[in-house]
């Protein structure tokens, strides 16, 4: 699977409820060990919300810092939906149990 086949696909409950776009993912670093000596990577989480712009800048990991106009206006926590809450995948939206 890649990356590019999650980001920017709708998310809706089993009940059809919309909470949003993929935005981003969550990666924890537990999986195999490769040839390189380091574990593989698995996905873990999906971050939803209504708007991506603040993510795509960086104000939703709280690593960015700057004028607290744009800090207010940006940041919104998005919805964490583990992976394995996942019901289908489909090509133009994610069915999610919730």
């Amino acid at each position: 699977m890649k990356l590019s086949e999650l980001l920017g696909r709708d998310v809706v409950t089993v009940d059809g409820v919309s909470l949003g776009k993929v935005h981003d993912v969550l990666l924890v670093q537990d999986g195999p060990i490769q040839a390189n000596q380091s574990a593989a990577l698995r996905l873990h989480a999906l971050a939803v919300g209504r708007r991506s712009y603040g993510t795509k800048l960086g104000y939703t990991q709280g690593t960015v810092s700057g004028p607290w106009f744009l800090k207010r206006l940006f940041h919104r926590e998005p919805t964490i939906i583990p992976w394995h809450d996942v019901v289908s995948r489909g090509d133009d939206r994610i069915v999610v149990r919730r």
